[in-house]
């Protein structure tokens, strides 16, 4: 793949103030797909027919979503696994009396006429799922991350390709309000030029994790699955690119997983010749007020800004006055803004080509922290 950066984009109140408008009164009224869905073609112009594969991961990025949307519907969802116990998501508003449960997602997508597929399964399958769905003409909401390897991670972009859909993963950090608003400050030049970027993302572990955490083939690693979103609020507010990347990555207190890791650390050579380094953890304290503790702390030329997203606070100090909280715009709903875009409303909050250059990012890294070596990306 190219080194070329990932896209910026300015992304104005007034665009999100028309993707708002767009999604309250125009998809519920019956505005098509900008790609003419499948479901229109038997009359039901405006309806658009959604489909969940798997229980693992943000389903609620779709679920916690749809129900907001009159005219969204789910119309089926097929289990990770035959046995699943479905019945925690079942009880979502997005199920309805119509929604169709099939065992496994290839049935689904061979029997259901589907505009949309939300993809949840353990991450090693989610590029399998994603293929398939894309040979059927489906847009695709993947987990990330995208691909557990680079050789997946290139058959679904040729999928992709190939079928001309739209595919996103679930990077819905970006829509938090604390990042949008680092993001536009750093954009609106506050701090000068970004030079050294810093990254937490803490958690508890929980009382445990499902069975495909025990192997880093079927689990793809922490850098993949914590990490992902750290590396890119780092380099989605800050507009750098990275270069090179060096990695370590261990399990020092889960022997029970042991193709888990419970902490990582990540390092970038950024194109401007600064720094960024970010460091994942699953050793916080079950004591603790809230399962994570992500940060971001942006040091440039003439500022510096601190975000906080436990506390969805944002802190800028600079040189012209005392430290001041930024005010924070609106949260965005990822989905709705996904489906604004094939509506062509304006553009999605992370573009298909983001999602697969972060995750080959990603892969890099875990390459780094597995042969302990520095690598280009």
């Amino acid at each position: 793949m190219s080194k070329q950066a990932f896209s910026v984009r300015t992304k104005t109140e007034a665009v999100s103030q028309d993707r708002r408008r767009f999604l309250q009164a125009a998809v519920g009224a019956g505005l098509a797909l900008g790609v003419v869905p499948r479901s229109m073609a038997s009359g039901t112009a405006g309806h658009v027919r959604v489909g969940l594969i798997g229980t693992d991961g943000h389903t609620d990025i779709l679920l916690g979503s749809i129900p907001q949307m009159p005219g969204v519907e789910l119309i089926a969802f097929a289990k990770s696994l035959p046995d699943d116990d479905v019945s925690r998501l079942k009880r979502n508003k997005a199920f309805t009396e119509k929604t169709r449960i099939y065992d496994q997602f290839e049935q689904m997508l061979e029997k259901e006429e589907l505009d949309v597929v939300g993809i949840c399964l353990p991450y090693y399958r989610n590029a399998e799922a994603s293929i398939a769905a894309a040979r059927k003409g489906i847009h695709i909401v993947t987990e990330k991350p995208v691909a557990t390897t680079l050789e997946d991670l290139a058959a679904v972009k040729k999928a992709v390709a190939e079928s001309k859909v739209r595919l996103t993963s679930m990077m819905n950090m970006r829509c938090f309000p604390p990042y949008r608003a680092a993001r536009k400050a750093v954009e609106d030049g506050l701090i000068g030029e970004p030079i050294l970027l810093t990254s937490q993302k803490s958690y508890r572990f929980g009382a445990g994790k499902p069975w495909f955490y025990k192997d880093l083939k079927t689990y793809g690693g922490t850098i993949l699955w914590a990490g992902i979103h750290s590396i890119d609020y780092m380099r989605w507010t800050s507009g750098r690119k990275y270069l090179q990347v060096s990695a370590w990555h261990g399990n020092k207190n889960h022997p029970e997983y042991p193709g888990f890791q419970d902490h990582a650390g990540v390092l970038f050579k950024l194109d401007n010749g600064g720094t960024a380094m970010t460091h994942l953890d699953y050793l916080r304290p079950e004591t603790a007020p809230t399962h994570g503790d992500d940060r971001l702390r942006i040091a440039g030329s003439e500022g510096v800004l601190e975000v906080m997203g436990a506390e969805n606070r944002v802190l800028l100090m600079t040189a012209q006055g005392a430290p001041r909280e930024l005010e924070l715009p609106e949260k965005v709903d990822f989905f709705a803004d996904f489906l604004a875009e094939l509506a062509g409303k304006g553009e999605h909050i992370i573009s298909q080509e983001d999602a697969f250059r972060l995750t080959e990012v990603c892969l890099k890294a875990r390459g780094a922290a597995e042969s302990c070596r520095w690598m280009d990306v």
